[in-house]
């Protein structure tokens, strides 16, 4: 997949004469020129550089950190032929603004798919260690997830942070819900962890004013975003796993609540929410959203609002079918999936500029592991023959998506093979004139100012060895 990634935008910032003065001078330089670059995000800044230069290692770091991902959504989620296939189809399942800056954008991808994937990596051990099938805490064990979260750390911000908090709440639910003591490797998880944030934070970019990045406390344009921008973004367009979760709450409320109130209040309201959902959705596809995936003829509107009020009692819907169907020592997971959902937006709801889809997406995994284990516990009260036929079905869209993508990305990339030989663009003298086929696949929605004829001038010169 990596192969067919046009890159844009801040790849060639990276790749170009800037990050190469940021690499050479410890990624800091003057505000007024590198903005919000100028960071402590070590690791990231490196990869993003190295991999925008060397073909073979990034389409290696995509295979590798994907198949990561996918392989711990599956062992957090139970190991199942059923969570395989949820987890396999988890990238499918993208809003378009995630399939433009994670999926299809080298810098969104190296920024926030390792980092995760190595976060999920800790919490796969830890289970395995309250389910005691850990069979010792040693040293080599111990200095893994010590180097595990201190490169972790230097990735972004928010996951930096919420590294140091995973390690202290597994060592509390651990002492106080499973009543073990702190292991040695929890101890090197968030010795790394802390070490990773200081040396991110040391950074002098931090104890500027960043002409970047706007975060306050003004109340009124922090809910102007919220309701015309971000709740979009965290929430409405996340249609598939919405409504996923409504149908599921259907089936269990079905199998689970005894009371006939409280069963068909919770399956009307389910169904009113599903039915919402995918009703919004169609109605959003008749709307245009700029580069940015942001539905700008839609700020101030009562449609905005309206989906805003909706979404915050969506969310007290969701935390009311977790608290109903699941308890906590023996559904952790579910809950600390649902928390972090929560947990890694709020963050995100306090900046006023520049806001990004790609910051929820760390958020979205978590709702997705949430929905898987949802879709798992309602399934288990059905026949095995029904099981079979459900997974029959995934297999099938997951082929079905792979081949779906795999030929549109295929087909942007031979357009834009062919756009970027003209020769005034690759001359710096005039930009791109036309736009991929599939332009969700590409940053900014296909920008066609995102593009570099220096970069692209360079790129036509190498040889196929010399690319890799």
């Amino acid at each position: 997949m990596r192969f067919l990634v046009i890159p844009s935008g801040d790849d060639f910032f990276w790749g170009g004469s800037q990050g190469k003065y940021l690499l050479q001078h410890g990624f800091y330089g003057p505000q007024a020129i590198y903005g919000g670059s100028s960071n402590g995000r070590y690791v990231g800044n490196f990869l993003e550089i190295f991999t925008i230069h060397h073909l073979l290692p990034a389409m290696l770091m995509y295979g590798i950190f994907w198949t990561l991902l996918i392989w711990c959504m599956w062992r957090l989620t139970g190991k199942t032929k059923l969570s395989l296939l949820l987890s396999s189809l988890f990238v499918f399942t993208f809003q378009d603004g995630y399939l433009s800056t994670v999926l299809a954008w080298n810098a969104g991808f190296i920024n926030y798919v390792p980092p995760l994937s190595l976060i999920l990596l800790y919490l796969v051990v830890v289970q395995k260690d309250w389910q005691g099938q850990l069979k010792n805490s040693n040293w080599f064990l111990t200095g893994a997830m010590f180097l595990m979260s201190l490169v972790g750390g230097l990735f972004v911000e928010h996951l930096t942070l919420y590294q140091i908090f995973i390690g202290l709440a597994v060592m509390i639910v651990g002492h106080f819900i499973f009543k073990k003591g702190i292991a040695l490797y929890e101890s090197g998880y968030l010795i790394g962890a802390v070490m990773s944030a200081a040396i991110m934070f040391s950074h002098p970019a931090y104890r500027e004013h960043s002409t970047y990045r706007n975060t306050s406390l003004d109340i009124p344009a922090l809910i102007q975003n919220y309701f015309n921008v971000t709740h979009f973004w965290f929430n409405t367009l996340n249609v598939v796993v919405n409504v996923v979760l409504c149908v599921t709450i259907v089936l269990l409320s079905s199998k689970m609540f005894k009371n006939p109130l409280r069963k068909w209040l919770t399956n009307i309201i389910a169904s009113l929410f599903a039915v919402y959902y995918i009703a919004i959705n169609l109605w959003l596809q008749t709307k245009t959203y700029d580069q940015f995936f942001m539905f700008k003829q839609l700020a101030g509107s009562k449609a905005a609002l309206l989906d805003g009020g909706i979404t915050v009692l969506f969310w007290i819907f969701l935390i009311y079918a977790t608290l109903s169907f699941f308890r906590f020592k023996t559904d952790y997971v579910t809950y600390f999936s649902m928390f972090s959902y929560f947990a890694l937006i709020s963050p995100f709801l306090l900046i006023v500029s520049p806001i990004n889809s790609r910051e929820f997406f760390t958020a979205y995994i978590f709702l997705y592991l949430a929905m898987i284990l949802f879709v798992r516990k309602a399934l288990s009260f059905y026949a095995f023959k029904t099981r079979r036929s459900v997974k029959v079905i995934l297999a099938a869209v997951l082929l079905l998506c792979a081949i779906n993508v795999g030929v549109k990305m295929t087909m942007n990339y031979q357009a834009n093979m062919a756009r970027v030989q003209d020769e005034r663009f690759l001359d710096s003298k005039t930009s791109l004139k036309t736009h991929v086929p599939f332009r969700k696949y590409v940053l900014s929605n296909d920008a066609l100012l995102q593009q570099s004829g220096v970069y692209w001038k360079d790129y036509l010169t190498k040889t196929w060895w010399e690319r890799m």
